[in-house]
């Protein structure tokens, strides 16, 4: 289950306030913390919003979006002795984070504010008291955005949930879960996508000229991305409703468990044996499991690849030479359990197409 109230040691008081990881298992209300009937209720009212529609009528915007952040990249590239830029900050954030700002209304100088205030929300570096400013930052941050949305609705998602949810209104707090989940995982999470793209595919030449000599490969390419270096490793968290032996381990009734993505997708009994390695023309029957599976799957899976296929092709059309600056060993994990993500990556552009 899905409730932190089925966590023993959370009954009985013994997780520490200043836990490391308590921010991301004690999450305000939302469809990601509750199943079965109330898990229908949360999430239907988004659902409804969220439509292939609404997602659809983002592909221009989206291109517009990383065509300007490829200009940014140039620009910067230009302006700086030895070309050097880093990739993640000028285009794997900021592409998704302004998807995400168009899809919610949410005001561009508002962006950098909710990068730093989610990272450190992720970030199991920071002090307590860091992420206890980080996650009341963003509590106001959504506050602030559904008082607007609530004087003035727009064509925006937040107007749309808001409007979808009078018959069966959300509480404040729900309304607040739902959309930090949607602000968080809908931008936090294809950062590591475009970041974990770019490095499997420089890692692997021979892919990436295959994609480029014939683009409907690419989807196929996004999805083994997805499957070969998830960016999620692990998810937050489920609690055992009965005691039962998983391999050489005993779980038991009401001890908590995480859900590792990065296994998941490298499982040679799913995948065979050449599970480890990067090959864009695989087609596993029933796909990946890195957008999750059943009424569960992750709801901004459509859009997330559609950055994707728009980004990444974008990106090595632009600039075939692009290429990481230091070995890939040295590029910084981002300091998170939950994440699969590198911190900076410097990049040399090469010459533009």
């Amino acid at each position: 289950m899905k409730d932190i109230a089925e966590w023993h040691a959370w009954q009985r008081g013994e997780v520490p306030a200043d836990w490391p990881l308590r921010a991301i298992v004690d999450t305000p209300r939302s469809m990601i913390t509750v199943d079965g009937t109330e898990h229908r209720r949360l999430r239907a009212p988004l659902a409804q919003t969220l439509t292939p529609t609404r997602v659809e009528a983002l592909r221009g915007q989206v291109s517009a979006i990383v065509e300007e952040q490829l200009d940014e990249l140039a620009m910067a590239s230009a302006a700086n002795d030895g070309g050097v830029v880093d990739y993640r900050t000028l285009f794997a954030f900021p592409v998704p984070m302004k998807v995400i700002g168009a899809l919610l209304g949410i005001p561009e100088g508002w962006h950098e504010s909710l990068r730093v205030l989610f990272e450190d929300f992720f970030s199991e570096a920071v002090t307590a008291g860091r992420k206890s400013s980080a996650i009341r930052g963003i509590h106001e941050l959504i506050t602030e955005l559904l008082a607007r949305r609530r004087l003035e609705a727009g064509d925006d998602l937040v107007s749309g949930l808001l409007a979808a949810c009078i018959d069966e209104p959300y509480s404040d707090e729900e309304l607040i879960g739902t959309l930090l989940v949607v602000i968080g995982a809908g931008h936090e999470t294809t950062v590591h996508v475009l970041v974990n793209g770019l490095r499997a595919l420089l890692a692997h030449p021979e892919q990436l000229r295959r994609a480029m000599g014939t683009p409907a490969l690419w989807a196929g390419a996004v999805e083994e991305i997805l499957r070969y270096d998830a960016p999620l490793a692990n998810f937050f968290a489920r609690y055992a409703t009965q005691t039962v032996r998983i391999g050489d381990a005993d779980v038991r009734r009401g001890d908590p468990l995480l859900v590792n993505y990065l296994a998941m997708g490298r499982d040679p009994e799913r995948y065979g044996p050449e599970a480890s390695a990067f090959d864009i023309t695989r087609r596993p029957q029933g796909g990946h499991t890195s957008f999750g599976r059943g009424p569960h799957v992750c709801i901004g899976a459509p859009l997330a690849r559609l950055e994707a296929i728009t980004a990444l092709p974008s990106l090595f059309e632009r600039f075939p030479g692009i290429r990481i600056a230091v070995p890939d060993a040295a590029l910084q994990q981002f300091p998170s359990l939950m994440l699969n993500g590198r911190l900076d990556v410097p990049v040399l552009l090469g010459n533009q197409s």
